[in-house]
């Protein structure tokens, strides 16, 4: 008689992407945006013997657009949400910055920092070493939502509150056995009726008339998305 198979156990409390930070590294991160912070007011001397706070910074933005760690979406929200393609361009100066401070680079530092305020860097750092994330008054958020266990069903809707809280109410649902991450978000203004106008959009990859799920790949589903979005 064949031995019945287990099923794999899922041990996993929140989604990818979505992980709380531990209070230790939000500390530590914390000051790498201090240091960051007092390098881009007073000059190299600021980072001296605290170089690697400039590569912890970096790190913060380059996973909010490789969307690579388990807490991407956390930090990315902490950092008021960046567009991708800034936050690719933040990472690179980050790295000019760091190394014109090694190599004492004086013109390589004047143009990092330069790239950075132009950026607005000062004012995300600020707000994440502060803890108060930015959010435009009247917007709400699209977000799209999947596990990796099926990464092409995805779930497209909005919310007015913040995407951690609606996606932990849809875990914690009847019926939810493997929790959803965050696979993207799009602040925008009436988020409510933007959705109304994406679901009609993506009619032809709804599941279910009933039910906020598309089959369809997340590339095309951001194409979509943003192509709405940016035409607003």
């Amino acid at each position: 008689m064949e031995r019945m198979q287990r099923p794999r156990q899922i041990e996993q409390k929140w989604g990818f992407g979505l992980a709380p930070i531990k209070p230790a590294v939000q500390k530590e991160r914390v000051e790498a945006a201090r240091t960051v912070l007092a390098t881009l007011t007073q000059g190299r001397h600021a980072a001296l013997g605290r170089l690697d706070d400039v590569s912890t910074v970096k790190g913060l933005f380059t996973r909010t657009y490789k969307k690579d760690q388990w807490d991407w979406f956390t930090v990315w929200g902490q950092l008021s949400f960046p567009r991708y393609a800034v936050a690719r361009e933040v990472s690179g100066a980050l790295l000019h910055l760091y190394r014109s401070i090694r190599d004492c680079d004086s013109a390589g530092l004047e143009a990092a920092s330069r790239t950075l305020r132009t950026r607005e860097v000062p004012e995300m750092l600020e707000r994440f070493v502060a803890g108060t994330p930015y959010r435009r008054p009247g917007h709400g958020f699209i977000y799209v939502l999947s596990t990796r266990e099926a990464p092409t069903l995805l779930k497209i809707g909005y919310t007015e509150r913040d995407i951690p809280t609606r996606a932990k109410e849809i875990n914690s649902s009847t019926g939810v056995a493997i929790p959803y991450g965050a696979r993207g978000a799009w602040m925008v203004p009436h988020a409510r009726q933007v959705e109304a106008e994406l679901h009609s959009r993506l009619a032809r990859f709804r599941v279910r008339r009933d039910r906020e799920f598309f089959s369809m790949e997340y590339r095309e589903a951001a194409q979509i998305i943003d192509s709405y979005v940016q035409a607003q």
